[in-house]
């Protein structure tokens, strides 16, 4: 894998080729699930630190789901989907999963990360229980990593638009992740709406 020489010379175009090697190393057994995040995040720190993404297209946000989601790359199978998501001052996200591995670096602002654990088997279906396992305050340059059945919540509680990278294993409205609801104990489908 061709190693970034430096921040400012690090494009799209490497961490997507970067990436592609990785998965492939995955696929024939060279990494494992839980090591392939570890790999991509400091390259994901890399791309997070262009100044391209601090431009103002990037800032827009839909007003009806609280953040803004900017595709910048997919697979034509839908494999491997980069983002950059947008979120408004005071909104954020109810618990998810993601369904698969994901790595997410913060460019702008600061997040609030809630993560969760699942208490109940779920065999019920819609059903589900969740118990608060930590939180953290992600910054500007810090570099958070999921698996599959993590779950996490996020919310920008500052006073300004914040911004982070997304870097999924699958692009997320084509990997059946759920939402969960503290107050009924209710798993949904989680869909966003997606700007490309």
């Amino acid at each position: 894998m061709q190693q970034p020489m430096q921040t400012g010379d690090y494009k799209l175009s490497d961490y997507v080729s970067d990436i592609r090697q990785l998965m492939q190393d995955e696929s024939n057994g060279q990494l494992i699930k839980s090591s392939i995040t570890e790999a991509i995040k400091p390259l994901a720190k890399r791309l997070a630190a262009c100044r391209k993404f601090k431009k103002d297209k990037y800032g827009v946000c839909d007003e009806k789901q609280g953040f803004g989601v900017h595709l910048l790359h997919e697979e034509d199978n839908h494999d491997l989907g980069v983002f950059l998501l947008s979120w408004l001052p005071g909104r954020g996200t109810k618990p998810h999963n993601h369904k698969t591995w994901a790595v997410v670096a913060a460019i702008v602002g600061e997040e609030y990360e809630t993560y969760w654990t699942r208490k109940d088997d779920g065999s019920k279906e819609g059903y589900a229980e969740l118990e608060k396992t930590g939180e953290a305050t992600v910054k500007a340059g810090d570099v958070s990593i999921f698996l599959a059945d993590d779950i996490h919540c996020v919310t920008n509680r500052g006073d300004s638009i914040s911004l982070s990278l997304h870097t999924y294993g699958k692009h997320i409205n084509y990997i059946g992740r759920s939402e969960f609801d503290l107050e009924t104990n209710s798993e949904m489908p989680m869909m966003v709406s997606v700007e490309e």
